[in-house]
């Protein structure tokens, strides 16, 4: 069975964003376009990203772009109430953060690539989901 890779918005944004490109997290990407694994976002991702972008004066054709290419192979996930009842029931001090995670262990996913160490640290052994950096996914992924 497929890995199911959750790309918080802070790695969605080592994509998107000129100065921040990762050729870790654009090789993840590539994994995930072979299908090796199975990529998952939020619609929230998008959003924030969005707004993300439009600070650092992307325009909106290049996002557009971007989001359309995201769409021929990454899967979208929601955030719900019931994702929201959970983030405010586990308040970690980042409600969007908690949100995230919430969706992202919804949908059955393997790992969450974050570069929030804040939420790293929510690697349980209650939790299937590891939280972990892209540096240290595609190191794992090598192995």
């Amino acid at each position: 069975m497929t890995q199911k890779v959750f790309f918080d918005t802070n790695v969605l944004l080592d994509l998107l964003l000129p100065e921040r490109k990762s050729a870790c997290v654009v090789a993840i990407l590539s994994a995930v376009k072979m299908h090796k694994f199975e990529g998952q976002i939020s619609t929230q991702s998008i959003l924030d990203a969005k707004y993300s972008s439009r600070k650092q004066g992307i325009p909106f054709e290049r996002f557009k772009a971007f989001y359309e290419e995201l769409r021929r192979f990454i899967n979208f996930g929601e955030i719900d109430p019931m994702h929201l009842d959970w983030a405010f029931e586990h308040y970690s001090g980042d409600l969007e953060d908690d949100a995230q995670y919430a969706s992202a262990y919804d949908a059955c996913c393997d790992y969450f690539l974050t570069r929030d160490i804040q939420l790293q640290e929510r690697n349980s052994e209650l939790c299937p989901m590891t939280v972990i950096t892209p540096e240290e996914f595609l190191s794992q992924m090598l192995d």
